[in-house]
């Protein structure tokens, strides 16, 4: 499908590039898959505060 739409903007390592890439994300995606789950689960929370590069303080 790639190649059909955008094979002529793309040389043969630009293609295998996109195909390993499309591969990668097939593999992530069938881990995820075998992760069970309730309805309960909330998704997992990742809080990354900010630093002021002035004077090394955080910022929230």
């Amino acid at each position: 499908m790639i190649k059909e739409k955008y094979g002529s903007m793309l040389n043969d390592m630009q293609l295998i590039a996109v195909r390993e890439s499309v591969d990668e994300l097939v593999e992530n995606a069938e881990v995820l898959r075998k992760v069970e789950v309730d309805n309960h689960d909330e998704p997992f929370s990742v809080f990354t505060p900010f630093i002021d590069e002035q004077d090394g303080t955080y910022d929230t």
